[in-house]
């Protein structure tokens, strides 16, 4: 069969509008329930808002449909696929999550809701570059989904966890920080400013990946705001110091080529990577141990995660999976008692071992390789 670049582009936006009216659908049904559970005006805005939200993202896709072609070629695929169609479920996840801006705060079951569309939509966009590159079919359509796509959604988490008291106000700057970023980027060029490229990191989408995780947890209806507001600094100060590097680099401030540079980076990624984490997971484990010997705020079920996470990360192993239960373990422990010296520091040593990883010493880090590679891809490349 003849290649027909326009045939194909046709078909593209007969999907697009078979796409736009699966979305109508969806967000009629969830105008019907929200009708059921909310006053009829806030039900009115909550489909208002899910239809704005639905229309970026049409917009977006039918400016990207003649992009649906492999990123080193540029003969269109006739179909959308299998990972466009997860990430425009992603997107329609997210129409339903923008309901629930600057409406009453929902009760009971449907609380949940925000945090469940959301945690949704991050697990799907797990698998979706995986699906691609495992089927073979990644395209330039698909990132520029995903990176839409994902910069619409942190910026409705965050803006409906700063509205139940989850997140400091300030956070919307992060929630904004790619699109500031590319702002200020334009900003240069207008100006005829020195531009350079994002030098290579080894965290920055791992920093990406645990920030958006932490907006869906942060999102649950059982955090006290001032658990919430603690564990948000934690989160904030790795991304922050991700931009700022990574501004200072393509502002030219400093030159990520030089000798120097690279030479103190080395350094300083020894200390901080390599010989912190062990002393962190040192301090975590003994703060573990004793939480557990007070015994006021740990359940029975929670003292034996906490006693098996802190084995886990104070001997490095899946030592990443540790730090996480035990920011957990901690997050409860301040829930159910107040934020204190000792839980406080214990989530802190958590969120620390999360980021960095296990370090030295450490016997057996598997999630690494998870963590890091481009899962999916047919020659195991990674990032």
């Amino acid at each position: 069969m003849v290649y027909d670049e326009r045939r194909f582009l046709t078909g593209l936006r007969r999907q697009w509008l078979y796409v736009a009216v699966i979305y109508a659908a969806a967000l009629g049904a969830g105008y019907w329930l929200m009708q059921r559970v909310w006053p009829a005006a806030d039900a009115v805005q909550w489909l208002a808002l899910a239809l704005a939200t639905m229309a970026v993202q049409m917009i977006v896709l039918w400016w990207a449909l003649r992009f649906n072609h492999h990123p080193d070629g540029d003969a269109l695929f006739p179909d959308l696929g299998v990972a466009n169609g997860m990430t425009l479920t992603r997107g329609l996840l997210t129409c339903l999550m923008a309901g629930f801006l600057f409406g009453p705060n929902p009760m009971g079951w449907l609380a949940w809701a925000p945090a469940f569309l959301y945690m949704t939509e991050r697990i799907i966009d797990f698998f979706d570059g995986f699906v691609a590159r495992y089927t073979s079919r990644e395209t330039k359509l698909g990132a520029i989904l995903d990176m839409e796509f994902d910069g619409l959604g942190i910026l409705i988490a965050v803006g409906l966890a700063i509205q139940y008291g989850h997140l400091p106000v300030w956070y919307l700057v992060l929630g904004l920080g790619r699109q500031l970023f590319v702002l200020g980027i334009w900003i240069r060029q207008r100006l005829n400013w020195p531009v350079r490229d994002l030098p290579p990191s080894d965290h920055r989408r791992l920093i990406a990946g645990f920030q958006t995780g932490f907006i869906s947890i942060v999102l649950w209806p059982v955090w006290t705001t001032e658990v919430a507001m603690f564990a948000a600094w934690l989160f904030a100060a790795p991304l922050i110091f991700s931009f700022g590097r990574d501004w200072l680099a393509v502002s030219t401030t400093i030159d990520a080529d030089s000798a120097r540079y690279q030479d103190v980076r080395r350094r300083a990624k020894a200390i901080v990577e390599e010989w912190l984490p062990p002393l962190v997971r040192l301090t975590g484990a003994l703060l573990t141990g004793w939480l557990i010997w007070q015994g006021d705020s740990l359940p029975l079920a929670l003292t034996a995660l906490a006693t098996v996470a802190a084995l886990s990360m104070v001997l490095g192993v899946i030592g990443r999976a540790g730090a996480l239960a035990l920011a957990f373990v901690a997050a409860f422990s301040a829930v159910a008692t107040g934020l204190r010296f000792d839980n406080a520091l214990l989530l802190t040593c958590a969120v620390i071992v999360l980021h960095l990883g296990s370090g030295r010493f450490a016997l057996w880090q598997p999630e690494e390789y998870y963590l890091h590679a481009k899962l999916g891809a047919r020659n195991g490349a990674n990032p």
